[in-house]
């Protein structure tokens, strides 16, 4: 090996060096940004509330302690919470994802007149905040029925939530539908038309052929309509006043904290202290949704690769 060989050798190996130093940097970097709120809340929820005004406690408690997580599991009323959140929030992901699949196969594989339009509404929903039409989807749920003749009031029921999601129009529906819409346009024409060969009708084309191949989309979009609905606490304050969910007693925890532990809603206790009850708070009413995406992150891996989501 010549000289110049052994230079040009050396320069590589220094150039790919340093290449892979900075890009493990700034993994690193990003990956600490990411996971840093995580590790804030598993820090402060294992430590005593004294540790909060101890300046040398950075990371890891002076007090380890499971007394924070028990009282905020306690003031929470975790278990009858979680049982009413998964009646409420499953069931409405379920009906939606079904809902936007049907609503998403029909605009990608079927044209019909003024599909153009309800194609811009629906990205419309997309736009416009839920605040803005709350008060009229309040009203209507309030006198639900036709004027004059007969009406009901739904608040308060679960009916209110798994209308508009069995209707296609839940939170964040039209995300979902346009996350099926993409799917759908990519599938070959030649699956519908062997599936017509066999005999089946569009809808049997969508039941036996279409959603088997979308199995990994689906359940990409029902980790979405999960997330939706677990964090979702204005929707449900809108439409309940009784009904307890992770969203709403996660909201109002400082004044179920007080009300558990002092007995007395009005008790002054120290913002810094507040800190290792509400970080408590959150870190248990994220538990459920990292168990569920790591039991199903391969498919939502998958959906991601095969459709380019993000693109």
């Amino acid at each position: 090996m010549t000289d110049e060989e052994k230079k040009y050798r050396i320069k590589t190996n220094i150039s790919a060096f340093f290449i892979r130093f900075f890009r493990y940097a700034l993994l690193i970097g990003l990956s600490f940004i990411i996971l840093y709120p995580i590790i804030y809340m598993i820090s402060c929820s294992f430590r005593e509330r004294s540790d909060m005004n101890d300046p040398t406690v950075m990371w890891i408690p002076r007090n380890f302690t499971l007394d924070i997580i028990k009282e905020t599991m306690q003031a929470m009323n975790f278990g009858e919470t979680l049982l009413n959140t998964l009646v409420l929030n499953i069931g409405c992901c379920a009906v939606q994802v079904i809902s936007c699949a049907v609503t998403g196969y029909g605009f990608a594989r079927f044209n019909f007149r003024g599909k153009k339009i309800l194609l811009a509404i629906l990205i419309f929903t997309i736009l416009v905040p839920i605040q803005v039409i709350s008060l009229p989807l309040y009203t209507q749920f309030r006198y639900f029925g036709i004027k004059g003749i007969f009406s009901v009031n739904l608040i308060d029921t679960f009916a209110c939530m798994y209308l508009p999601a069995m209707l296609g129009n839940g939170i964040r529906s039209g995300l979902i539908i346009l996350i099926f819409i993409q799917f759908f346009k990519g599938l070959p024409r030649e699956l519908e038309d062997a599936a017509c060969l066999d005999g089946c009708s569009p809808f049997s084309t969508f039941i036996r052929v279409m959603l088997p191949n979308a199995f990994s989309f689906v359940v990409t979009a029902f980790l979405f309509s999960v997330v939706f609905y677990w964090n979702d606490s204005y929707v449900s304050s809108t439409f309940f006043t009784n009904n307890q969910t992770i969203g709403l007693m996660l909201k109002n925890l400082d004044s179920q904290l007080s009300i558990a532990l002092f007995n007395n809603a009005n008790v002054n206790i120290s913002p810094r202290e507040q800190i290792v009850w509400m970080q408590a708070g959150c870190l248990i009413s994220i538990l459920p949704l990292l168990i569920l995406y790591c039991y199903l992150q391969k498919y939502f891996t998958e959906s991601i690769v095969s459709s380019g989501i993000v693109s």
